[in-house]
């Protein structure tokens, strides 16, 4: 299993193996030390059941990609469109919004799925079985509040 894990002051993603014996890990961006544990279901690549970072049990499930990517291609698909539509070419303008949904689509169904954590939003990549649900706002609200109050954020 493939684990990037947040450093809890500033953010940086620092890859972990899941088969690591690791007991902490230092930040490349702040030089913070940052303990972890990793369980013996993530290490076995089975499951995940507990977060090394900061031991949490609620996960969500998402797309492997980087949702910046994707909001960039469909406002470029707009303003092409766009300009298009203002010089009165209705078809060609529609048939481009139609293209970057299809590209859109295509995309997202070949994406593999990854779990990630509530509260220090630790990623996990791996073969094991996908349990965790979608995201739920109220859930990611409160959890990632009451980590920030442990770690000192606020």
């Amino acid at each position: 299993m493939q684990i990037l894990a947040k450093c809890p002051a500033c953010d940086a993603g620092l890859p972990i193996r899941g088969d690591e014996e690791a007991v902490a890990i230092q930040c490349g961006a702040c030089g913070r030390d940052i303990p972890i544990k990793i369980s013996e279901a993530v290490r076995l690549d089975r499951a995940v059941d507990r977060c090394p970072v900061c031991d949490g049990a609620d996960f969500y499930g998402r797309k492997d990609f980087d949702p910046t990517i994707g909001l960039t291609v469909v406002i470029a698909g707009a303003v092409v469109s766009g300009v298009f539509y203002w010089f009165g070419r209705d078809f060609i303008a529609y048939s481009i919004l139609a293209g970057a949904a299809l590209i859109d689509l295509v995309v997202y169904g070949r994406l593999k799925d990854l779990t990630v954590c509530y509260r220090c939003h630790t990623e996990f990549r791996g073969v094991y079985p996908q349990t965790a649900r979608a995201f739920d706002l109220h859930t990611a609200d409160v959890l990632e509040q009451e980590y920030e109050r442990r770690i000192g954020r606020r």
